[in-house]
């Protein structure tokens, strides 16, 4: 092969890499913007259908705890600088938010199982744990589907299937305290309660 045929191949080779790398250059910015559009209308529908979830959940929450025979804390009557924390949390890191609520979710459903023997080891996951006390008669049906609602929607988060919002971090966090909430007033009609139950 002469030198002529070489450099010939070499550049035919090299033609559209280059070509393809001067396009991607020269149209970077539209490039980027078609990119996150497309993410968007991706995940656009996944976090409308995240947000409405979080609102039934919600109102289901309002709703069961308006019939409990103890009158439920609302979240913003709870101390105000921990209300406030928890709020500016929300606006500042939405996903670290639902995680640590649903964190306490569980850590209240680990006082149920102590408090009525399903759970006996103080060493078993969380996970395990709620399998426990969702396949139990322990709590009401209506109870244990919004826990499994919560927990989904959690998950989505934790998996990055939705990036929340702020106002569903704060509104998922409202419905976990009504959850805690009606799950401490039942607790509350247990025999063995103790506020303190690890």
């Amino acid at each position: 092969m002469d030198n002529l045929t070489f450099f010939s191949k070499v550049i035919d080779s090299l033609a559209w890499p280059c070509l393809s790398v001067f396009l991607v250059l020269m149209f970077r910015d539209s490039l980027l913007e078609l990119i996150s559009t497309i993410r968007k209308v991706k995940l656009g529908s996944m976090e409308a259908e995240f947000e409405v979830a979080i609102k039934q959940v919600l109102d289901t929450a309002f709703i069961a705890s308006a019939g409990s025979p103890d009158s439920i804390t609302s979240f913003t009557n709870l101390n105000a600088e921990y209300a406030t924390a928890k709020f500016v949390a929300a606006r500042i890191e939405p996903t670290a938010t639902i995680i640590e609520g649903w964190s306490t979710l569980g850590d209240e459903l680990r006082k149920l199982g102590r408090q009525t023997g399903e759970v006996v080891n103080s060493l078993i996951s969380q996970h395990k744990i709620i399998q426990i006390i969702m396949s139990s008669d322990v709590l009401p049906s209506e109870t244990k589907e919004m826990i499994g609602e919560l927990r989904r929607l959690r998950n989505q988060v934790a998996h990055a299937q939705v990036i929340p919002t702020s106002d569903s971090a704060q509104d998922y966090l409202i419905a976990v305290e009504r959850v805690v909430e009606l799950i401490h007033n039942y607790r509350k009609n247990l025999p063995g309660y103790t506020v303190d139950v690890r």
